[in-house]
């Protein structure tokens, strides 16, 4: 099958992959709301961990009716498809309880560190794409439904993908878990938990900057309304070979930091 592809770039030398990811959105009614607001997370999957054949045929021929990412320079996908997102049925995704997938999303916190208002603990890093467990309290999480957005990388390596990890490390740019290069702008936001705003700033502005500044995917979602009002600009950065691209890049270390700072960063 040709593939909608999002390629992987970084800072400083482009990441090395072995395995392809399937970009996902998932939306839930808020509660109190009368299913009018919603909240949005990004769930990224390697393709190696799902076991369902029919379930990854099916993805698979989905991709030929989705927009390509605007990182596809490799021309895998052909296809002048215009179609951002397709809906999957809760019959096939409710059965993908392999864990592996990591959860992506954004909320109002009291914290005020860069990136603290997005969760990234085991159980975030280690979801499956069944579970309806949302990184805030009050999603209505019986409610939710998933979206499939295409695929960052091809399978066997051939075009390098940008995993969950390293798109957390994207849009988080050097805070919590990611590694901090200080010479990265930040992706949109700094994504603190004080940070959020519910028109400006909010779970669906996260959403957007992870699959149009990380991914290059469309940032369309469906039917948010007033939930997701932002048009996100992505930052133009320099990547390795000095040309600049509007991506969130994948921070990397560079020979000029120090060792402790390399030490920190393999400790993780």
């Amino acid at each position: 099958h040709e593939q909608n592809v999002a390629v992987a770039a970084s800072a400083d030398l482009p990441a090395k992959k072995s395995d392809s990811y399937y970009v996902f959105l998932q939306k839930f009614p808020l509660e109190s709301s009368f299913k009018k607001l919603f909240h949005t997370e990004v769930v990224v999957c390697p393709r190696g961990i799902f076991k369902d054949a029919a379930f990854l045929n099916m993805l698979d021929e989905k991709l030929n009716t989705l927009a390509p990412s605007r990182f596809d320079v490799t021309g895998v996908q052909a296809s002048d498809a215009k179609t951002p997102f397709a809906s999957i049925d809760k019959d096939q995704w409710s059965k993908q309880s392999e864990p592996g997938c990591v959860q992506l999303g954004y909320g109002g916190f009291n914290c005020g560190m860069g990136c603290c208002g997005s969760p990234h603990k085991h159980e975030n890093t280690n979801y499956a794409l069944n579970s309806h467990r949302a990184v805030i309290s009050n999603a209505m999480e019986d409610y939710k439904e998933l979206y499939f957005y295409g695929v960052s990388g091809s399978a066997g390596g051939d075009v390098d993908g940008i995993s969950g990890e390293d798109a957390y490390k994207s849009v988080c740019h050097g805070f919590m878990n990611a590694v901090e290069m200080g010479t990265l702008p930040k992706c949109v936001s700094n994504w603190a938990g004080r940070d959020y705003n519910p028109l400006t700033n909010n779970c669906n502005t996260f959403t957007s900057t992870v699959l149009k500044c990380v991914y290059g995917f469309s940032d369309a979602k469906p039917h948010l309304g007033v939930s997701d009002l932002r048009n996100v600009k992505c930052p133009s950065e320099k990547k390795h070979d000095r040309t600049e691209l509007d991506q969130c890049l994948i921070p990397t270390i560079d020979v000029s930091v120090g060792v402790s700072d390399k030490e920190a960063f393999s400790s993780e």
